[in-house]
C-alpha cells in the first residue's frame, strides 16, 4: 500500500525522479518550466533563475533508493528547505531511538524527542537533533547540522520523514512547515485513489 502526502501546493514541490512525469519526459523539460513559473512570479533575474535551476536539478539528482523528496519552495530567494520521505518494511533490527537518530555519535547535545500525531498514520515520534559536521574548507570549526526526524513505526512499515539544514535559523522556522507536511502523510489502500496527489 503506498503513501499519500496532502501537502499545500502553494508551499511544497514534488522532486521526482522517473520520467515522464507531469507531461514532462525529461528532468530538463521539467526543470524549466518549474523554474520559469516561479521566476516569472517574482521577476527573477538571471543569475537568480539559473541558481533555482542547479538547486532543483540536484534535489533530483541527489535523491537516493527509496528516497522521495519535497521541497519547500514558498518564497525561494526568502527561504528554502527539503524533506525526504522513506517507507520500508518494518526494520526489526532498528529501535525507535536509531529510527529518530537519537543514538548518532556526531550529536552535540541530548536529542529533542516529543510525540506527533499523523492525520493518517496516528501516533508517531518526532526527534530533533543538532551534529557536528566536519569543517567547510577554509573553516577552523565543524558545521553544526540540525535534523529532524519523524518515525511512525506501524504493524508493517516503519514511515520516517527527515529534515536537515546547517542554516539554523532557518531550520528552526521551518518546523511548522516540516510538522505539518509529516501529518499529512497517509497509507492508501486503494491505489486508484492516488490520481489526485502526489508523489505517486
Amino acid at each position: 500500500m503506498p503513501l499519500r502526502v496532502d501537502f499545500d501546493r502553494d508551499l511544497w514541490l514534488y522532486i521526482p525522479t522517473e520520467w515522464p512525469w507531469m507531461g514532462h519526459t525529461t528532468l530538463e523539460s521539467w526543470r524549466d518550466a518549474v523554474v520559469t513559473a516561479i521566476a516569472d512570479a517574482y521577476a527573477y533575474d538571471a543569475a537568480t533563475r539559473d541558481w533555482l535551476s542547479a538547486t532543483i536539478e540536484g534535489m533530483v539528482r541527489g535523491a537516493g533508493e527509496g528516497e522521495e523528496r519535497f521541497a519547500y519552495l514558498a518564497r525561494p530567494h526568502e527561504s528554502i528547505g527539503m524533506v525526504s520521505l522513506y517507507e520500508w518494511a518494518t526494520l526489526a533490527e532498528s529501535s525507535l531511538d536509531d529510527l529518530l537518530g537519537v543514538t548518532d555519535d556526531a550529536s552535540i547535545r541530548p536529542a529533542v524527542v516529543t510525540p506527533i500525531e499523523g492525520a493518517g498514520l496516528g501516533p508517531g515520534t518526532k526527534a530533533v537533533r543538532f551534529t557536528a559536521e566536519v569543517a567547510p574548507e577554509a573553516s577552523p570549526a565543524p558545521a553544526i547540522v540540525g535534523v529532524a526526524h519523524w518515525v511512525w513505526r506501524l504493524p508493517d512499515r516503519d514511515v520516517i520523514l527527515i529534515a536537515g539544514d546547517s542554516d539554523l535559523v532557518r531550520f528552526d522556522e521551518l518546523q511548522p512547515a516540516f510538522d505539518d507536511l509529516a501529518r499529512s502523510i497517509s497509507v492508501v489502500a486503494d491505489e486508484s485513489a492516488l490520481e489526485e496527489r502526489s508523489p505517486r
